[in-house]
């Protein structure tokens, strides 16, 4: 007999790809990027909807009812959350989505985030969980490659030596 294959109701599984999309993302972020899904039974509104959503797609991990991808994305998006990135690496996911650089000064301002060591501190903890989670550390280089090619040094020596275009 075939094995069951695990099926994740769509409501947790609009979820799911969420935080697969964007790990440690916030829950009120979670509630702002889930309004007018339409896999979601109740209207999402409040953070603590959130909350039970993705309690209950730890309790499907726990119980053994879902995919390993499930248990691994919930694992990525605890280590982000935990390092206080997941808001500002929805920023470097979409930039790197569209191809544009957005510097952390940009993610600081669009965070609202006014503290001095905030660029240090984001650039280090990304750094260091690029090396844990290879889902992680592709966007991370994907990032890095465009902050390069968006050097105005570069960018003005890319005419002259093609190769500098190389990562």
């Amino acid at each position: 007999m075939p094995p069951r294959r695990n099926r994740v109701p769509p409501h947790l599984r609009a979820v799911y790809q969420l935080i697969r999309k964007y790990p440690g993302v916030s829950n009120s972020r979670i509630v702002e990027m889930m309004k007018g899904d339409e896999r979601v039974i109740d209207y999402i509104s409040e953070e603590l909807q959130a909350v039970s959503l993705l309690t209950e797609l730890r309790n499907m991990v726990v119980e053994n009812d879902a995919p390993g991808i499930v248990s691994r994305s919930l694992e990525i998006h605890d280590r982000m959350a935990r390092a206080g990135l997941g808001d500002g690496f929805r920023y470097i996911v979409r930039s790197v989505e569209h191809g544009d650089y957005i510097g952390v000064k940009d993610i600081q301002n669009e965070l609202q985030r006014y503290s001095n060591s905030f660029q240090k501190k984001f650039n280090a903890r990304l750094a260091t969980i690029s090396h844990e989670y290879v889902e992680i550390d592709a966007v991370y280089q994907e990032w890095l490659r465009l902050r390069y090619i968006s050097n105005p040094i570069v960018q003005k020596n890319l005419s002259n030596n093609p190769a500098l275009a190389e990562w």
